[in-house]
């Protein structure tokens, strides 16, 4: 389906899952209702809550990441949880930890909420539904703490990845030790879980942890392999065809003939292909509009610096660092010759 424009799915996988969890909650509460159908139907309404409440958990993140202008690919529901996908990484390590952090706040709230449910359902004497609540309250808890383990991709990870990102640490190595982090953390539930099977007998627990446990490992795994391969693409491999504007052509011109086919916040300044300097609307919107037919691209334009582009072959991890902290959010791309031949810009966004 689709919400708020997102696409959300569901793994093929998750339907079982969602009918094994109905059964073993219909088994623990078939002694209070007397029938097992009954059972199984509260049982499949319970865990269909539960998915529920673990959907809003990553609808959290992605409202969030709306907030911070990234785009939502996709929430997927999957049997060890849910996942939100991005078209790109976060902009800066305040957006990372707080798109990380909505999640488990999420799932706080939301065990505070059937906590006082249940409360109404114990006074009103409804014990079956005060009993299923707490489930709900106790699953949406925990679901939130495991989340907070500091390893990648959990979303303690990402908060422990903004926190070396914003002291100081590459992007990527942050990401490299937080996946690392992760796959200890995979490893110790594996551990854990091989314990409960042998020790205390319960395979279903024990299998459930040992499963996790290899489902966090390899997607750590697969996240320092992103990283790996990330560092060795260079600025042609995402560049895009540089749209850019005469420094003697006027603001009116620029509005009328350019901004409404590539309504860009910012675009490069380029005269017979050398780069002279950047455009940002935001620039261009402090000057009066009776004034537009008179001032030029240059007057307006930042002229160019060091810090404003790149060569061709400049790792991309290497040029995206450099557009995160030149103030403009973009890169022109040049030849060897010094010709503008691409342009980059940190968030393709259009405006409103």
């Amino acid at each position: 389906m689709r919400l708020s424009g997102i696409p959300v799915r569901a793994d093929y996988r998750w339907f079982f899952v969602l009918f094994l969890m109905s059964a073993i909650t219909a088994v623990s509460i078939n002694r209070l209702v007397g029938n097992f159908a009954g059972s199984f139907v509260l049982g499949f309404v319970t865990t269909l809550v539960f998915f529920i409440s673990i959907f809003l958990h990553e609808f959290a993140h992605a409202f969030i990441a709306r907030m911070e202008g990234m785009h939502v690919v996709e929430i997927v529901l999957h049997p060890f949880g849910g996942l939100t996908r991005f078209s790109r990484e976060p902009e800066t390590p305040r957006a990372e930890f707080r798109i990380a952090i909505a999640g488990p706040a999420a799932s706080f709230l939301l065990a505070v909420v059937f906590v006082l449910l249940m409360a109404a359902a114990n006074s009103a004497g409804v014990d079956i539904l005060a009993i299923l609540l707490f489930l709900l309250a106790l699953s949406n808890f925990l679901l939130a703490v495991f989340n907070l383990f500091p390893g990648y991709p959990l979303d303690g990870g990402r908060v422990l990845r903004a926190y070396l990102w914003r002291n100081g640490k590459d992007l990527n190595e942050a990401t490299i030790l937080t996946g690392r982090c992760g796959q200890v953390i995979a490893v110790g539930l594996m551990m854990l879980g091989i314990f409960i099977v042998i020790i205390r007998a319960e395979f279903f627990t024990g299998f459930w942890a040992i499963m996790t446990g290899f489902f966090l490992f390899d997607s750590a795994k697969g996240i320092i392999r992103e990283v790996h391969a990330s560092e060795k693409r260079v600025v042609e491999s995402v560049m895009q065809l540089a749209v850019s504007v005469s420094p003697e052509s006027v603001i009116q011109h620029f509005v009328d003939n350019i901004l409404p086919m590539y309504r860009f916040n910012v675009f490069p300044v380029a005269k017979q292909r050398q780069l002279y300097g950047i455009l940002m609307l935001e620039d261009m919107k402090k000057i009066p509009r009776d004034r537009w037919r008179t001032v030029t691209i240059q007057q307006i334009m930042r002229p160019v610096v060091a810090d404003y582009f790149v060569e061709i072959g400049t790792p991309l991890a290497e040029a995206r660092e450099l557009m995160n902290a030149n103030g403009v959010g973009a890169l022109g791309v040049i030849d060897a010759a010094g010709n503008l031949v691409g342009f980059m810009q940190r968030a393709k966004k259009r405006r409103n």
